[in-house]
């Protein structure tokens, strides 16, 4: 496998929810991914820019496509993980729809099945968003279960 890639491959995530199109690089808990959403996709508001929960869900689904990414890998099925908190989240500017988005994240520690997440978006080179996501990564089923 190589990458850049679609994240289709790598995350559960289907249109029209699927907002992060391309994974670009993985390695040790770091990632980048890129989008553009447009007009009419979900989370574009009436005057045209990006809502500012979908920043979040970018960086949400950035760790998500490099999980299923590494689990490729690794030959594992790809657990579901839901965006259970924020801390420190702060958003500069909401993107206009058709801009180029870069999302950075980095893996800063789990807890047990938690993991927590730090990352941001980019627009044109500036940062728009970014701070520390928790996610909750739903355990594997015992095998007689699936």
């Amino acid at each position: 496998m190589s990458l850049p890639a679609d994240t289709e491959t790598y995350m559960l995530h289907r249109s029209p929810m699927r907002l992060v199109h391309k994974l670009l690089c993985v390695k040790d808990g770091y990632a980048e991914a890129q989008t553009t959403l447009n007009v009419g996709d979900v989370g574009i508001g009436p005057d045209g820019r990006i809502e500012a929960a979908v920043l979040l869900e970018l960086v949400a689904q950035t760790y998500a496509a490099s999980q299923g990414y590494q689990d490729r890998l690794a030959d594992k099925p790809t657990n579901i993980g839901y965006l259970v908190g924020a801390q420190n989240f702060h958003i500069e500017d909401l993107p206009a729809a058709g801009q180029q988005l870069l999302i950075k994240i980095q893996s800063s520690c789990c807890f047990g099945d938690f993991y927590f997440v730090d990352g941001q978006v980019l627009c044109e080179e500036a940062v728009v968003a970014g701070g520390t996501l928790k996610i909750w990564v739903q355990p594997d089923a015992p095998q007689d279960a699936r």
